[in-house]
């Protein structure tokens, strides 16, 4: 996401090397942050120095207890979005990111799935099985098989989770004419969680817009890396 490589480049400007100095601009950063029940929500806006709007409004959202030195263990889930008020008024949760990242002791395999699961009830026998959600996960490269990463709109997961305030997870490897599906690894998500996230969002954007007023005044002055944002 966009959002994540700007976030990578500010982690950075501590110890920007010689000669990069040239690559970085400067920008008035206002941001907003509220602490929640289930997780933290940061939303930031750029303004160029002479106090314009630079590029969209970016949202991130990270679980309670979260880490960014410790990823969570085997699933690590953000929410993240780029907000372009000019052409989205409104943000549907469909265009809001849930970005799953997947650590395991060993190799993903080429081809994994990760599968939402609901539970599949019929009266009066109970519980017969299950429904599935599913993305597929990519490991990062050659260089990093253990780590990989997926996605889904948060919008379809939230459908998808109506009536449920948690929902199992599982890891896949699919089946091949050797055999069936492997488990490589399972969990829970906490959907309740997403849901607050998403409710929080209109007073947050509201606050920002209060700050956005007078952005040199009332925002950080940062480095920013001279460069579209992609």
């Amino acid at each position: 996401m966009r959002f994540h490589l700007s976030l990578a480049w500010l982690a950075l400007l501590s110890s920007v090397p010689a000669g990069a100095e040239d690559r970085l601009i400067s920008r008035y950063r206002c941001e907003v942050t509220r602490d929640l029940t289930g997780g933290t929500v940061t939303l930031t806006r750029l303004f160029t120095e002479e106090g314009e709007r630079d590029a969209g409004d970016f949202m991130r959202w990270t679980p309670k207890g979260n880490d960014p030195s410790r990823p969570a263990r085997p699933l690590d889930v953000e929410l993240s979005y780029i907000w372009e008020p000019a052409s989205q008024p409104v943000v549907e949760p469909r265009a809001i990111d849930v970005e799953l990242r997947i650590g395991l002791d060993t190799d993903l395999p080429d081809v994994a799935w990760i599968q939402m699961q609901r539970p599949f009830p019929v009266k009066p026998h109970g519980i017969i099985g299950s429904t599935a959600l599913s993305t597929q996960v990519f490991p990062y490269g050659a260089h990093d098989m253990k780590n990989g990463h997926g996605e889904l709109p948060l919008g379809d997961l939230l459908a998808y989770a109506d009536g449920y305030d948690a929902l199992d997870w599982t890891l896949i490897r699919p089946s091949d004419r050797l055999g069936g599906d492997r488990e490589l690894a399972r969990g829970k998500i906490d959907i309740n969680a997403l849901r607050e996230a998403v409710t929080a969002l209109p007073a947050l954007r509201r606050a920002l817009a209060v700050k956005s007023v007078d952005p040199k005044a009332r925002c950080e002055r940062v480095r920013w890396p001279n460069r579209p944002v992609h």
